[in-house]
Parts: structure tokens; C-alpha cells; sequence
């Protein structure tokens, strides 16, 4: 039976590496609010005992994906070639660049190819529009799927029930006065972009900044990840956004089928 993407695979307790498991734990303890950590401080948040926790730092150090000052423990750059080794695995957003970066030269817009990861959007690929900037969604970068237009495209490729299992688990956390959190409000948006085909919104996640997404689909027409642009919301209307960008991203995603 197929698994959908919004629901965890079950694996036997016995075929699970516990050692790995809480090893990408230790790093994702790392965050912009621990951007340092103490083996008490990182044994408080994974459920180590601190001679464990000391432990698994001093590992990351050994190899060379984490430092210490003797105290305190901070991950070195190295770290991210655990995630570069999905895109370099991963065919398609190696091969979404150049069409990214077309994308971006004919709407002068920043571009991104996102997927979804449980209860989140993971930005793969991306390039920037030569112009000022707003807050940009680095690869890598996640976010609460319900905030990201892109997220809201992945999410209405899945069921009804698929999608209230969703609402019913996560917490809507209002990141902007705008931020959509009325779970039957979210549900009917995300149910018309299904039928729209495309998403579109503003000031979600950031004032001032507008989304618009459309999904990317395999051979059979499977949703496999979305195609997105951001702008400021001053870019002209609503309306006239979506206009000038929803034909432009449908075709480069109609192209990319070919290459899932």
C-alpha cells in the first residue's frame, strides 16, 4: 500500500540504529536559539544523561562537524554535507536549477523548488532575482508547511481526510497579524488551491511578502514537489501576479514531469 507523504512509514523496532537516530538528534538541537550548547544544556533537550551527550558532541568534533571551546559546543560548516548529500543524490533538484534560473530571468522574480517533509516544506533549490531581496528561503531552509505557499500547494495534493489528520496534530502559530490560524479557514484554502491549481498568498510568514506556487507532478501525476516564486507583495496586484506568473511556473513544471 502506498504511504502518503504526510504519514510516517512504520519500521520495526528492531530494524532502527537507536545510536543514528539520536545522532541526528544531537544536531538538530542546534538551532538559531542554541547556536551553543553545553553537554547539560543539549542532554536537557535530546534526553541524554550529560556524560552521553558529552559524548556524542565529542564525536561530531571528531569528525570535524562540530567544535568546543572546552564548555560550549557549536557545529562547524562541515556539518551540511549531510544535507547536501540529498541534493546531490536527488535527480530532480539538480536538474531544476537551469530551469529556476529561466524562471528567474523571465519574471525577474526569486524562484525555489521545495518538497514536503512531514508537517514541513524543506526548500531544495533556489535562485535569487537580481534585485533587492527580501527574507530568503536558503535551500535547506524549513518552515511550517501551512505558512509557505509552496507547502500549501504539497498539502493540497493529499486527501481530505489526509489533510484533517494534519490540522488536528499541528498548532497554528499566527507568525504575522495576517497568518492564517483558523484550521477550518486553512482547510478550505488549501481544498481550493487543489482546484485552482496553483496558490497563492501574502503575509503569511513575513509582511509584505506574497507567494505564489504551483505543483510539480511525476508521470503519473503523482505530486512530487512545487515550484514557487516571492516577491514583495508591492509587485504589483494580487491579481496581476498571479497573471504574469501561475502560465510561466505551469509550463517549466509540465517540463520537469519528464524528468521525474
Amino acid at each position: 500500500m502506498k504511504k502518503s507523504a504526510l504519514q510516517d512509514v512504520v519500521v520495526d523496532k528492531r530494524d532502527q540504529i537507536e545510536g543514528l537516530i539520536k545522532g541526528l538528534e544531537v544536531i538538530r538541537a542546534f538551532d538559531h536559539e542554541s547556536v551553543r550548547l553545553t553537554p547539560t544544556e543539549l542532554g536537557e533537550k535530546v534526553g541524554l544523561s550529560r556524560t552521553a551527550a558529552r559524548r556524542y558532541l565529542l564525536t561530531l568534533v571528531h569528525m570535524g562537524m562540530a567544535a568546543t571551546d572546552g564548555r560550549t559546543f557549536w557545529l562547524r560548516p562541515s556539518v551540511l554535507s549531510i544535507g547536501h548529500a540529498y541534493v546531490d543524490s536527488a535527480r530532480l533538484p539538480r536538474a531544476v536549477v537551469p530551469y529556476l534560473q529561466r524562471l528567474t530571468n523571465q519574471l525577474q522574480e526569486s524562484t525555489n523548488y521545495s518538497v514536503l517533509d512531514g508537517d514541513d516544506v524543506v526548500y531544495v533549490s533556489r535562485v535569487n532575482a537580481p534585485r533587492i531581496l527580501l527574507a530568503g528561503f536558503d535551500p535547506g531552509m524549513r518552515l511550517p508547511a501551512y505558512t509557505s505557499t509552496a507547502g500549501r500547494v504539497l498539502l493540497s495534493s493529499h486527501s481530505d481526510e489526509t489533510l484533517q489528520a494534519y490540522l488536528e496534530r499541528v498548532t497554528l502559530i499566527a507568525y504575522t497579524h495576517m497568518t492564517v490560524t483558523d484550521k477550518d479557514q486553512l482547510f478550505r484554502e488549501i481544498v481550493a488551491i487543489r482546484e485552482d491549481g496553483f496558490g497563492a498568498t501574502e503575509n503569511q510568514y513575513e509582511m509584505g511578502l506574497r507567494g505564489i506556487s504551483v505543483p510539480v507532478k511525476n508521470r503519473v501525476g503523482d505530486v512530487v514537489g512545487a515550484l514557487s516564486t516571492s516577491m514583495p507583495a508591492s509587485h504589483g496586484s494580487h491579481k496581476e501576479a498571479i497573471a504574469r506568473c501561475v502560465p510561466a511556473m505551469q509550463a517549466v513544471a509540465n517540463t520537469l514531469m519528464l524528468w521525474v
